[in-house]
């Protein structure tokens, strides 16, 4: 009988320090689990608010660069080739070349002429990158209805990819400023959307096995200065 009344004794005992085991333990693991969501929630604070300061460096700098477009441009000039070429020179029986530089040399009484080419074209070089406004082409001056009509289907455009010489340029091998169907007239004068832009200005006839001649092309544009 004694040995029954130690036994459930003990077994009173071993169960209170069981259950005060479990006390102890049970709020020290839930503990643990609160330390580590309060860990994940300052994490999450921590990347928003670093976020927000990248958001809001990029703000001020997108204002003082105008990245948004509130950029004032500068004024339209005209923009002078650093260098300019053709599908080709031709030459008269005197030797005299009829070379790419005649149509930016300011005098409408000289004249740039290639040899028998589809769609021959002349190109500037303006050595950077500039938005086009406006072109400017100014006709051979002849009384020659044949020589004048040469100037058919105008064609202007930019690229940043150098034409080859000697080589035909397809019609889709620039971005096109605009272009005017027909005899172009004395002046053939074109306005580029905005947005063109690019290195090279093509100038172009669309037609087929004949010579080009131009006295003048006049760009006028302008170029980033961000």
């Amino acid at each position: 009988m004694l040995l029954l009344i130690a036994a459930i004794g003990l077994v009173a005992v071993i169960a209170l320090v069981l259950a005060c085991v479990a006390i102890t333990t049970f709020p020290q693991n839930k503990s643990a689990s609160d330390n580590k969501n309060d860990e994940n929630t300052k994490r999450l604070n921590d990347e928003a608010k670093r976020l927000n300061e990248y958001q809001h460096r990029l703000q001020v700098v997108e204002e003082q660069l105008n990245i948004n477009g509130d950029v004032k441009k500068p004024e339209v000039s005209e923009i002078l080739p650093a260098d300019a070429f053709q599908i080709s020179v031709y030459t008269d029986a005197k030797g005299t070349d009829y070379s790419t530089q005649r149509a930016i040399d300011g005098n409408d009484h000289t004249f740039m002429l290639t040899n028998r080419h589809t769609n021959p074209w002349w190109c500037a070089d303006m050595q950077d990158i500039y938005h086009i406004k406006r072109v400017v082409v100014t006709n051979r001056q002849t009384s020659a209805t044949s020589t004048l009509a040469r100037a058919t289907n105008l064609r202007v455009g930019v690229t940043n990819i150098r034409p080859q010489i000697g080589q035909t340029l397809a019609l889709d091998a620039y971005e096109l400023c605009a272009e005017e169907p027909g005899y172009m007239g004395a002046l053939g004068i074109v306005t580029c959307p905005h947005g063109i832009s690019g290195q090279y200005l093509v100038v172009q006839f669309q037609v087929e096995n004949q010579q080009m001649n131009i006295a003048e092309v006049k760009i006028y544009g302008y170029k980033d200065k961000l």
